[in-house]
């Protein structure tokens, strides 16, 4: 695991089990499923060797084998892109075979000694069960089953299943699914390698036509399994536009979608913002489902129903509260971001340790996904359209929306904004955030060197861009959704993170002008 500033090492999946648990053919089939290459080490060991694995035994002996088959887990627990590896019965056994496996996820797939004998037959093919195959078994198992325990993540009982039905046990526990829980209309939310791959299984029944919104450029491929009209729209925040919108609801016409239809928003958090309010606004609402293919996106873009496109004025000034269908967050998506798309998704992240996620660095990345969408999950189930606790997840938006409104910052690409992306406006916003509740005495300088802590940990800014003017700022901060009552700021305070109005004008641009004062 890498440090919080740092992207996370990628997570093969290791299957561990006995002879005849059916660790290839299980392992072909799950890599199938969630868009992997799949590895057989003791197919390795055959292929580099020039012989079967029963006749190198008889050649050669155990430890040569045992020496090869070490290689052949090393070179693939340690290739790119993560990938499904089936490892030998017997390879738990070494001590070093186990610590390749530290940083995988591991699954034991476990079976009785019946479901073995009966599938191995009379494992003459099988070195170390020759003579007794029974007895072999008994022993082996009994010997290896505390080592497989060890080293396993998930455990799946394969007794009575098809390597079909294994696969699908293991690709569930692999995965995370949160449950965003509104009445009559919760939806699932799932986190992990493949997740993407179930886009037609989570698609509304009864829908005919789907109309795929995204971007030139994003790697990701989907099927739908309907009738299905491809339309993308431009990068940037000046393309969450009412001219985007129109263009979108006349191609939703020619595309012949009707409210029994469904849109699917395929992309990063701009995608499903401009998506989702043209299904919310279509027909008066069509139904969607966010393909989140981006860290924002994941942790807290697509989850949550808000929509909106900006006006010159401000940041998504124009939107609705649109519920999706369900929400795919496929973490090996996550691997080939670009490494300002990434710092992105980690200023959203650094919001959440102020929101009561702590130590997120210490969690495999589908853990850390899943943990923030949890996190959103429940404030919006709680407060679906932000009439009091849900303003606390734009803890630091404040500020960064009136970058993105005066030029300051939007998404890679975009031509119009200097070099500072949505995530990174947020950690500045946070940083001002904890300052402005210093000053109105809300907190202590403690609390402000741990919001400075955080950032800095993700390798995010914590200063003001030389270019961005005070008076220009405030301004801009006047015209936030939140300003009901005057200026009013997500601040933090001696009962947690919440929304406070009627801040005076002056005391924000006096923290401005001394944070840039003090700023080296």
């Amino acid at each position: 695991m890498s440090g919080p500033a740092g992207r996370p090492a990628p997570r093969h999946v290791v299957l561990v089990g006995m002879p005849g648990a059916g660790k290839t053919s299980t392992g072909r089939a799950l890599a199938a499923l969630i868009g992997r290459g799949f590895v057989d080490t003791d197919e390795t060991v055959e292929r580099t060797s020039g012989m079967s694995v029963a006749e190198l035994f008889r050649r050669h002996g155990e430890e040569a084998f045992r020496a090869a088959e070490h290689d052949a887990l090393a070179d693939a627990l340690g290739a790119s892109p993560p990938r499904v590896v089936a490892a030998g019965g017997g390879a738990v056994l070494a001590p070093a075979n186990r610590a390749l496996f530290e940083g995988s996820d591991v699954v034991w797939l476990r079976a009785d000694t019946d479901t073995l004998a009966a599938r191995l037959g009379a494992a003459g093919d099988r070195p170390l069960l020759a003579g007794d195959p029974a007895g072999a078994l008994a022993r082996l198992d009994a010997e290896r089953a505390p080592l497989y325990a060890a080293v396993a993540t998930v455990v799946v009982d394969v007794d009575g299943l098809s390597a079909d039905q294994a696969a699908l046990r293991a690709v569930g526990a692999l995965q995370r699914r949160v449950r965003v829980g509104l009445a009559g209309r919760g939806y699932d939310v799932v986190v992990g390698p493949g997740a993407a791959r179930l886009l037609a299984e989570v698609l509304p029944r009864g829908a005919r036509r789907c109309c795929l919104v995204t971007q030139e450029g994003i790697p990701v491929a989907v099927e739908t399994g309907l009738e299905t009209t491809r339309l993308e729209i431009g990068r940037g925040e000046r393309a969450k536009s009412v001219a985007t919108l129109e263009a979108l609801w006349r191609r939703f016409v020619a595309a012949g979608l009707t409210r029994a239809d469904v849109v699917v928003a395929l992309g990063g958090g701009m995608v499903s913002d401009v998506a989702g309010f043209a299904a919310a606004t279509y027909h008066r609402g069509v139904r969607v489902v966010h393909v989140a293919t981006t860290l924002l996106a994941q942790v807290d873009a697509a989850i949550g129903g808000k929509t909106g496109i900006n006006l010159p004025e401000g940041k998504n000034l124009v939107g609705a509260f649109w519920q999706p269908s369900a929400v795919l967050c496929d973490t090996d998506v996550l691997l080939s971001l670009p490494g300002r798309e990434w710092r992105s998704g980690l200023g959203e992240m650094a919001k959440y340790a102020f929101l009561g996620v702590e130590d997120l660095d210490d969690l495999p990345l589908v853990e850390q996904v899943a943990r923030c969408v949890a996190a959103k999950a429940a404030v919006v189930a709680a407060d679906e359209r932000e009439a009091g606790a849900r303003a606390r997840l734009n803890y630091g938006h404040t500020l960064a929306h009136a970058l993105e409104a005066v030029g300051l910052a939007g998404d890679e690409g975009d031509p119009g904004a200097l070099d500072l992306r949505h995530g990174e406006a947020v950690a500045i916003g946070l940083v001002f955030a904890a300052r402005l509740a210093e000053r109105l005495g809300r907190i202590g300088p403690e609390r402000v060197a741990r919001h400075l802590e955080v950032v800095r940990g993700y390798g995010l800014p914590d200063t003001l861009p030389a270019a961005a003017e005070d008076d220009a700022l405030v301004a801009a901060m006047a015209r936030d959704k939140k300003a009901t009552a005057g200026l009013t700021f997500v601040l933090d305070g001696p009962r947690g993170v919440e929304p406070v109005a009627g801040v005076d004008p002056a005391v924000v641009s006096e923290v401005l002008a001394t944070w840039r004062k003090e700023a080296p």
